[in-house]
Order: C-alpha cells, then sequence, then structure tokens
C-alpha cells in the first residue's frame, strides 16, 4: 500500500534529525516534515479503514435487502410423483403427474403452467388464480404425456405474479423444470427423468403467455 511505502522516507528523516550536526532552524523544519508526514499516514490509514468498513455495511446491507425480497416472495416448486408397480418381485417407479406447490411466504397470483417441447411451442397448458403455501398442490397431468418423443427435452415452466406486485407493476416469476421421458416395458406407462428446477424473475415480454396470442419462446 502507499502508507507503507511512506515508511522509508520517514525513517530517513528521522535518521537525518538525530545523528546529523544540524541547527536549531534545520531540526525544527525536519520536525514539521516528519509531523506533516505523520499526519498523511495516519489520515490514510484511517480513511483506508472508513471505507473498507462502508463496503462492508454496503455489502450486509445488499444481502439483507435480498433476504427481505426473498421473504416476501411467492416460490412455485414443480416436482415428480410417482406411483409404485410391484410385480414378481420388481419394484417399477413409473411416473404419475407432476405437482406444482408454493413453498414461499406469500401467495402466488395468475399461476400459469405449461409443458414446452424442444421449440418452445406450447402442448399443454392450466391456470390456477390463487396459490398459497399451505393449498394442496396442482396436478400437472398433460393427456398425451405418453406419446411425447424420448428423444427430446421438455419442460414443465410456472408463470405467476406475487400477490404485493399484482396490478402496480409488471414483475413477474417463472419456475423452469426440463425433463426427458423414457418408455417402460408396461404399456402405457413411461419413466420421466428431471433435470434441475431453475427459478428467475422475467419481464412480460420474456414470460410464456400460454393463453395469448404470444407464441412461448
Amino acid at each position: 500500500m502507499i502508507y507503507l511505502s511512506l515508511l522509508g522516507p520517514a525513517v530517513a528523516i528521522i535518521c537525518v534529525w538525530l545523528f546529523l550536526p544540524l541547527g536549531t532552524s534545520d531540526k525544527v523544519g525536519i520536525t514539521t516534515a516528519i509531523s506533516m508526514l505523520a499526519l498523511v499516514i495516519l489520515t490514510g490509514i484511517y480513511a483506508w479503514h472508513v471505507r473498507k468498513q462502508a463496503d462492508a455495511s454496503a455489502e450486509m446491507a445488499k444481502e439483507m435487502q435480498e433476504q427481505r425480497l426473498m421473504a416476501s416472495q411467492p416460490i412455485i416448486i414443480q416436482k415428480t410423483v410417482y406411483e409404485k408397480d410391484v410385480w414378481e418381485g420388481n419394484n417399477k417407479d413409473y411416473f404419475a403427474h407432476f405437482e406444482i406447490s408454493n413453498a414461499g411466504n406469500t401467495p402466488a397470483i395468475e399461476v400459469e403452467s405449461s409443458l414446452l417441447d424442444d421449440k418452445g411451442d406450447s402442448l399443454y397448458n392450466i391456470r390456477q388464480t390463487y396459490l398459497v403455501k399451505d393449498d394442496p398442490s396442482i396436478k400437472f397431468r398433460p393427456d398425451n404425456i405418453e406419446g411425447l418423443d424420448k428423444n427430446k427435452t421438455y419442460y414443465l415452466i410456472c408463470n405467476y405474479q406475487s400477490i404485493f406486485s399484482y396490478g402496480t407493476q409488471k414483475s413477474f416469476y417463472q419456475t423452469r423444470l426440463p425433463f426427458t421421458i423414457k418408455k417402460a416395458a408396461k404399456e402405457g406407462k413411461i419413466y420421466v427423468i428431471a433435470g434441475e428446477l431453475e427459478t428467475k424473475e422475467v419481464t412480460d415480454k420474456d414470460r410464456i403467455n400460454a393463453f395469448g396470442n404470444v407464441k412461448p419462446k
């Protein structure tokens, strides 16, 4: 740091003041220079500590704000539900349906759930106007899911709003669950391999407009 680089000249000035035969006026001048240099160093160190503390306080305030926002937002999650089929000692976990629930502390408004293919085309949509944390989960099972292509990736996407922002600003949230399917040996049964759940905030332009005239992207 720059303040440490000033220590060398300060030590040199002190040595000159102590060991060289100087007059009174010279010593007074050197003493003044030493005092000024010490003041600069101390002021710099104090300013550095103040800035460091201010940065830490700003970071803490940002984290607290993010935590408050998370606590005041609905969080829609999706999960795969399986049905057990035990036959001749084989335990098969066949796909039953998806469940959509609100894990957040505030209600979700206008929950639109869509099944999209890998091109972004909407295959199946449902809507629920209100979903709170303790409500029963929404069951999502497209009628044609057994006929989906096993070589493609599909997406279960939920768009929703917070009750606090509803009607005041166009702020939407989106939860996306990618998945693939695998045909089972038993007729009419499939396996679903779910990917990583993703949640993000989106604009009105970028959300999946499942019940409008805009083609999903």
